[in-house]
C-alpha cells in the first residue's frame, strides 16, 4: 500500500517537474502551443455542454426610446413661466429612473455578465443549474484550486526570482557597460522572458495582430486599461519604459524590482511636483531614439474591457509618434478585470491563477502624430475613438477618476455642465419662438 502511494507521489512530482521545465523552456523560446491546444479543448468542452445564453443587457434601451420621441412643443424660459405642463420634467424623470435601474458608469467597474457559463462561480450568469452542472461546477473548483494552482504558483515564483535576479545582475553591469549594445539586448531578452513566465503562470494565450505596427524606440505606446497584467500582455512581445502610479505592498515591490536596471517613471497623482517631474522626464526620454518606447494607459484606471473612458492629454502634448494598441480579453475563460477598490494585488493574482486561462488579443494600430491645428485634447479623443472602433469598445466621455473617493468636485462639475446644456437649449428655443412670433406679425 505504501509503495503504491509512494510511486504515485513520485510520478506526480516527476510530471510536475517536467511541466515546470517545459514552461521555462517555452518562455526562453517564446512558444505557447500547448496552452493554445488547452484553450481549444476548453472551447470544445463549452460547446459540448451547451450552456444556455445569458440574458442580454437592456442598457440604453430606454434612452433610445425616449430620444426618438418628438417633442410636442418647444420649451423656453417664457413657456416654463406661463405654460408649465406636467410633461416638462418627464425627460429628467426618465433619465433619473434609467440611472437608478442601470448606471452606465458604475457597471464599467464591475464584472460583466458572460453569454455562456464557464464553470466559474465568480462570473455573472443568470440561469438555473441542473444537477449535472452542479457536479461539474464543484469538480472544476477542486481541479482549479488544486492541480492548476499547484502548477501555476511555482511558475509565478520562478518569474519573480528571474525578475529580481536578472535586474540585480543588469544593474551591476549597468555601472560599467551602460551604453553597451549587448547589455541593452540582454535587458530586452530578460524582460521578455520574465513576462512570458508570468503569462504562463496564468495560462495566458496572447494573439498578436498587425505586428508591423509594433512601437518603435523613442515613441509613445498608448492602450486601453483593464488590469495590471495588461503590461504582461504587451511586454511578451516588446520592451517598454513604464509610467504609472506609485504603489505600496506587493505591487510596490514589483515596481522597485523593475526599476533596478530599467528607467521606469513612477509618480504620486496628488503631488504637483511629481506631475511636473513626469512631464520633464517624458520629454527627455523621447528625445533619445535609443530608449525603449513609453507605455502609458491614458485612462488612469482599470475598466472592465467593455468601454474606454476619457484619455488624459498629458502624453499627447509631447509631439511624439503615438502607437495605439487595442487589448481585448475573451471572458469565456476568466474575468481579467481588476477592481482595485475591492481586491488587493495578491487576491487578484490568486483569482487569476485559479481561473481557466487568460485569452487575449493584442492589435497594434497604425502610428499617428498630432495634426496641424489639432489640440492635445482633440488628438487624445481621435486616438481613443480609433481604439474603440478597432476593439469593439464603447467610447465613453467620463473621467476614470470618477470612481475614486474624494472626487466630489468632479461630480459637481458634471452637474453644472448638464445644467448649462439644458439652459442653453431653453435659450435657443426662446430665440426661435421670438423670431417665429415676429414673422407672424
Amino acid at each position: 500500500m505504501w509503495n503504491i502511494l509512494w510511486n504515485a507521489v513520485f510520478y506526480v512530482g516527476y510530471a510536475w517537474v517536467l511541466m515546470l521545465c517545459y514552461t521555462v523552456l517555452s518562455a526562453l523560446l517564446g512558444t505557447d502551443w500547448i496552452r493554445r491546444v488547452y484553450v481549444e479543448f476548453l472551447r470544445r468542452l463549452y460547446r459540448f455542454f451547451g450552456s444556455k445564453k445569458a440574458k442580454h443587457s437592456t442598457h440604453g434601451k430606454h434612452s433610445e426610446e425616449f430620444s426618438d420621441r418628438p417633442f410636442v412643443r418647444n420649451r423656453s424660459f417664457r413657456t416654463l413661466k406661463h405654460e408649465f405642463q406636467l410633461y416638462d420634467p418627464c425627460d429628467f424623470i426618465c433619465s433619473g429612473v434609467e440611472v437608478l435601474v442601470e448606471d452606465g458608469v458604475t457597471k464599467c467597474f464591475s464584472t460583466e455578465e458572460v453569454e455562456d457559463w464557464n464553470f466559474l462561480t465568480r462570473t455573472k450568469f443568470h440561469m438555473h443549474l441542473s444537477p449535472r452542472a452542479e457536479v461539474l461546477l464543484w469538480l472544476s473548483v477542486v481541479f482549479r484550486f488544486s492541480v492548476f494552482f499547484l502548477i501555476r504558483l511555482p511558475i509565478g515564483i520562478c518569474s519573480l526570482l528571474w525578475l529580481v535576479g536578472t535586474m540585480v545582475v543588469l544593474s551591476i553591469l549597468g555601472f560599467y557597460f551602460r551604453e553597451a549594445q549587448w547589455r541593452i539586448k540582454a535587458e530586452h531578452f530578460c524582460s521578455k522572458v520574465c513576462c512570458r513566465l508570468l503569462a504562463a503562470s496564468f495560462s495566458a494565450v496572447i494573439t498578436i495582430h498587425q505586428p508591423h505596427n509594433r512601437a518603435k524606440r523613442g515613441s509613445v505606446c498608448v492602450a486601453n486599461h483593464t488590469t495590471p497584467i495588461d503590461i504582461v500582455m504587451l511586454a511578451v512581445d516588446n520592451c517598454f519604459t513604464l509610467v504609472g502610479q506609485k504603489h505600496g505592498g506587493f505591487t510596490g515591490i514589483l515596481q522597485n524590482a523593475c526599476s533596478l536596471a530599467q528607467r521606469h517613471i513612477w509618480f504620486e497623482r496628488k503631488v504637483a511636483e511629481d506631475r511636473l517631474m513626469v512631464t520633464k522626464r517624458l520629454k527627455e526620454h523621447i528625445t533619445d531614439s535609443r530608449n525603449h518606447p513609453i507605455l502609458i494607459f491614458p485612462e488612469g484606471t482599470c475598466i472592465n474591457n467593455t468601454g474606454v473612458f476619457m484619455f488624459k492629454k498629458g502624453c499627447f502634448e509631447l509631439d511624439a509618434t503615438i502607437y495605439p494598441v487595442v487589448i481585448k480579453y475573451q471572458r469565456d475563460f476568466a474575468d481579467p478585470f481588476w477592481n482595485s477598490q475591492e481586491q488587493n494585488m495578491l487576491t487578484y493574482i490568486f483569482m487569476l491563477m485559479t481561473s481557466w486561462a487568460i485569452v487575449c488579443d493584442v492589435t497594434y494600430l497604425e502610428p499617428t502624430k498630432i495634426m496641424e491645428g489639432e489640440t492635445a485634447i482633440e488628438f487624445a479623443q481621435r486616438v481613443k475613438a480609433d481604439i474603440c472602433h478597432n476593439g469593439g469598445l464603447v467610447d465613453l466621455p467620463w473621467d476614470g477618476m470618477i470612481k475614486r473617493p474624494g472626487n466630489e468636485s468632479y461630480l459637481r462639475k458634471l452637474i453644472e455642465e448638464e445644467r448649462r446644456f439644458y439652459f442653453e437649449g431653453l435659450e435657443i428655443n426662446e430665440v426661435c419662438n421670438d423670431e417665429s412670433y415676429e414673422s407672424d406679425l
